[in-house]
């Protein structure tokens, strides 16, 4: 069970790195496209559109920092939370297998929340920045959830 979650956990944390690189290029170049974007509409003299620009550009740094400083940081805190053994024998494998699973999806999904928020913006659309933040509120919610599922589980066997 340890080889399988190692060889999985791996794979996601590679899958985490290349989402991340990814979207640190979508940032750089949804952050150029605001910045062009004020600048036109600052000769044009439209208010409205510079500024749009600059609340774009404000969502994509937040976003930014919240993807590359806040996600690596809760899902820290979640995972420590997890419950890492739920049991003896069988049942405490299982729940550290779950609690890394978990952790690992629910940064992945969070990173790709904010990803496609930027991607949005990145493209001349609208940042949806309440969407990404609620994305990662559900994975946030589904890790609690799963932190209570762990030990009752184990109690429902009859495990130790």
């Amino acid at each position: 069970m340890t080889d399988a979650s190692s060889i999985l956990l791996t794979f996601l944390r590679e899958a985490w790195l290349a989402l991340a690189g990814a979207f640190l290029a979508f940032i750089l170049l949804a952050g150029i496209a605001q910045m062009l974007r004020v600048s036109s509409a600052s000769v044009l003299g439209a208010n409205l559109w510079v500024w749009e620009s600059v609340s774009a550009l404000l969502s994509i740094v937040l976003l930014g920092l919240f993807a590359f400083l806040g996600i690596p940081q809760i899902v820290r805190a979640l995972q420590s939370s997890l419950p890492g053994a739920g049991g003896c024998g069988p049942i405490s494998e299982l729940g550290t297998f779950a609690s890394g699973l978990i952790g690992a999806l629910a940064a992945l999904r969070m990173l790709k929340a904010a990803f496609a928020s930027v991607l949005s913006a990145s493209i001349g659309g609208s940042s949806t920045f309440s969407h990404a933040l609620i994305e990662c509120a559900e994975a946030i919610f589904g890790m609690i959830l799963a932190s209570a599922a762990i030990p009752l589980a184990a109690w429902f066997l009859g495990t130790c």
